[in-house]
């Protein structure tokens, strides 16, 4: 099976978004066949020129993939539609199915693996806007976990022990300095195979079903005017 992954949801000037293309073999081994990445803002915005490098590279065509893994979430209000807005448009042109996820579902065997050994429980941490942090608490097994907005000079966390992953993981700790029960890895972003092993299983029905929409987690910024809409135009004789 022939695989594109993107991740597009980091934010902000150090922004990292991912692309990728993947064979699943006969022996049910992921392949990285190429990758190429982006950086700073809007990112995102290059996937469909990079994808046309990797298609070029690996022998693909546009129709080719057979399934397409997407990051929705949390992160970047651009990248996220950037990256499933371009996703949904290859899906109608091949046929392709789309899967979504979390940043921590896609990241969840690696920092749960970790977690484990420090008897700790698995948290995922991603910069936002405005000296906040999204924070994904990745739950047990396959279940959804929950993710939510936090003010970094305001936030709390369950009692631990914690191991914070993701761009946003040491200024959790640093916030968290006083907790003696936090901890980080190195684990910063998901990589392809992790992105492609959820969108597998998700695809086989192995995980609970995830809109491949944009998973927006702060209300819109954009306001309606105060006087209102403007009426709608009308056709004059």
């Amino acid at each position: 099976m022939r695989i594109l992954v993107m991740d597009g949801s980091a934010t902000g000037t150090q922004a990292r978004a991912v692309i990728a293309c993947l064979v699943l073999g006969d022996d049910g081994v992921l392949s990285v066949l190429a990758t190429r990445e982006a950086t700073g803002r809007g990112a995102a915005e290059q996937f469909p020129l990079l994808a046309t490098e990797l298609f070029a590279q690996c022998g693909w065509t546009h129709v080719m993939p057979e399934l397409v893994g997407v990051v929705v979430g949390p992160g970047s209000f651009t990248g996220l539609r950037a990256s499933l807005a371009f996703a949904h448009g290859l899906a109608a042109g091949s046929g392709c199915a789309v899967m979504g996820m979390t940043g921590g579902e896609a990241m969840a065997d690696a920092l749960r693996h970790l977690a484990r050994q420090q008897v700790a429980r698995p948290v995922c941490c991603t910069v936002a806007r405005r000296g906040r942090v999204f924070v994904e608490m990745l739950a047990d097994g396959d279940g959804a976990g929950s993710v939510s907005a936090h003010m970094l000079d305001m936030l709390e966390l369950p009692p631990g022990p914690l191991l914070l992953a993701g761009n946003a993981a040491e200024d959790v700790a640093q916030a968290l300095s006083l907790r003696m029960d936090v901890r980080t890895c190195n684990l910063m972003q998901p990589d392809p195979v992790g992105i492609a092993t959820v969108a597998l299983r998700r695809f086989r029905g192995h995980l609970p079903p995830r809109a491949a929409q944009p998973l927006y987690v702060d209300a819109p910024e954009a306001k309606l005017p105060a006087a209102g809409l403007r009426p709608a135009p009308t056709d004059t004789p």
